[in-house]
């Protein structure tokens, strides 16, 4: 495990955060437009989520649904454009599949940014996400300037041990 990653603390994400989580938002306009902060700033207080905390700072975050039954969805995930590479996003997906997984979720679900559109930081995304063990699903075209090509990454997750 990197050591950076190990000196962050995860934990559920609370109301006391909103305002963090918005600001590291904004401070990654490369992945998150205008529309796109705007849209966090909806979910972000009606999904269930974590943060990453160093130094009492807030320096990542991820939200997730829920269907009920047996698949999820991963909404939102950053972290602080400084400490990319380091492990910080792989244990905050991590929690966010444990929690699912112990709701029942089966199949877990992330939509991103289509491999047609020619932009290194989603290249980047795309990267990580089929790292961790998702793979291609779907893509569609958008009439969406901000996303014109949507691509949907699946994940099978293992059911729960029994305690």
């Amino acid at each position: 495990m990197d050591v950076m990653a190990d000196a962050v603390e995860l934990r559920s994400i609370t109301s006391d955060d909103f305002t963090a989580v918005i600001g590291l938002a904004r401070a990654l306009p490369e992945w998150f437009n205008q529309e796109g902060i705007r849209q966090i700033t909806v979910d972000v207080e009606r999904q269930p989520g974590a943060v990453a905390v160093a130094n009492g700072d807030v320096i990542g975050f991820i939200t997730w649904t829920f269907d009920g039954q047996s698949s999820g969805e991963i909404g939102w995930i950053a972290v602080d454009a400084g400490r990319h590479r380091g492990g910080i996003g792989r244990r905050m997906l991590s929690l966010a599949e444990d929690r699912l997984r112990d709701s029942g979720v089966i199949d877990l679900f992330v939509e991103t940014l289509g491999d047609s559109v020619d932009y290194e930081p989603y290249e980047r995304t795309r990267s990580f996400y089929r790292a961790v063990g998702f793979r291609d699903f779907k893509r569609a075209k958008t009439d969406n300037p901000g996303m014109p090509e949507s691509l949907t990454l699946h994940k099978t997750l293992a059911p729960s041990e029994p305690a």
